[in-house]
């Protein structure tokens, strides 16, 4: 199932003929160590510009398993890989700044050439995602306590969302973006959902469903994804066409989820449009080589003023989910008791992305913004 990830572009690289034979420089161009492994087994398939990398990455690193061997490039040095086959490679690797517990990984296709050397300057920036030091493959970095993170590689957080002060809660949903109607994967805000389904989870006053992340008014991801025709690119957020657009920014995200059903809370300063959905990727594991299980795609204003929510799912029929009411600064979905089961497929403690995705129909292009992370308990 496709995924929105922030995922990075590739790091700038460069070819120089050195000598015969498949051979790559890696030039480290900061200045701290970097630690990487060529082609890891539980990346098999996998390439620098795939929208389901970032997982993917992060289950990799945050696997419990010992013994993880990284070569390494000191700061400013070269290193050079040698009896390489000719072709694509992945690298993966990251950056091990001193006092800090978290760790910028950069993931690079690197491309193997028979008739000469290529050299690829690697950079700490922008970085795909953040991983925690003393979790997981990285045990053998002790913690120093300096991160400002909780050391749960399970919430390792792309780079895209520093600068939110998202906050970790017991209950919560996600939502992936999704540019083909009818793949099961995501969903576009061009979809014309017919109208609200009845089922709302009870008489639940909003001030009383939690507030499971917050953003302040700053808040700006560090990249951004954007989709034409099945072009894919990672791109600075400064290049994005549609970032503070109506509907893009969100304030605050508030959810319960208890026995009577499902209840979620975005509240958007400066209301919305027609082109703005909201995305929940919901993964049952983080595992390497995982999809999501399933997405849900809120479209605050799906037909005129009114809302909708529709259920993607791999091999199976999109169908709309509960009932959503649009006001002009919140949306709020409900979802009955009745139909919980039809999120069994997210497992019973999945872990949710929260994006927004912008549609230009004019232009046949998405934006989508990575918000946070969020782990759901029942």
């Amino acid at each position: 199932m496709k995924r929105w990830l922030f995922a990075a572009a590739a790091a700038l690289s460069c070819t120089l003929a050195f000598a015969q034979g498949a051979a790559v420089v890696l030039g480290n161009q900061e200045d701290v160590p970097f630690y990487y492994v060529l082609d890891p087994p539980q990346l098999a398939g996998m390439s620098s510009g795939s929208p389901l990398l970032t997982s993917k990455v992060a289950g990799y690193f945050s696997a419990a398993e010992t013994g993880a061997s990284f070569a390494s490039v000191q700061p400013q040095g070269e290193s050079r890989l040698t009896g390489l086959s000719g072709g694509p490679h992945l690298l993966l690797g990251f950056f091990v700044p001193p006092d800090v517990d978290d760790f910028p990984v950069r993931v690079m296709t690197i491309q193997a050439d028979t008739t000469g050397e290529r050299f690829y300057a690697v950079y700490a920036t922008p970085a795909q995602l953040n991983v925690h030091r003393g979790v997981g493959k990285l045990a053998q970095f002790a913690a120093t306590g300096a991160g400002t993170r909780a050391a749960s590689a399970s919430t390792a957080q792309s780079s895209a969302s520093q600068g939110g002060s998202a906050a970790q809660a017991g209950t919560g949903t996600q939502a992936g973006t999704g540019t083909q109607a009818g793949t099961g994967t995501q969903a576009g805000t061009g979809t014309q959902a017919g109208t609200e389904t009845s089922g709302g989870a009870g008489a639940v006053e909003p001030s009383e469903v939690p507030t499971l992340a917050s953003f302040s008014a700053s808040f700006d991801p560090v990249v951004f994804t954007r989709e034409t025709a099945g072009d894919f690119k990672v791109l600075p957020i400064s290049n994005s066409w549609s970032w503070q657009k109506p509907g893009t920014r969100i304030a605050s995200v508030q959810g319960l989820l208890d026995s009577q059903g499902l209840r979620l809370i975005l509240k958007v300063p400066g209301g919305f449009s027609p082109s703005v959905s909201y995305f929940l990727y919901l993964f049952d594991t983080r595992s390497a080589g995982s999809d999501n299980a399933l997405t849900l795609e809120i479209q605050p204003l799906a037909r005129g003023a009114r809302g909708a929510c529709i259920l993607w799912e791999q091999g199976v029929p999109p169908r709309l989910l509960g009932s959503v009411t649009t006001t002009a600064g919140s949306v709020h979905l409900d979802v009955g008791a009745e139909d919980l089961q039809a999120l069994g497929a997210a497992g019973q403690e999945p872990t949710v992305d929260l994006t927004v995705g912008w549609y230009d129909k004019a232009l046949g292009m998405w934006e989508e913004f990575y918000y946070t992370t969020l782990t759901v308990t029942r």
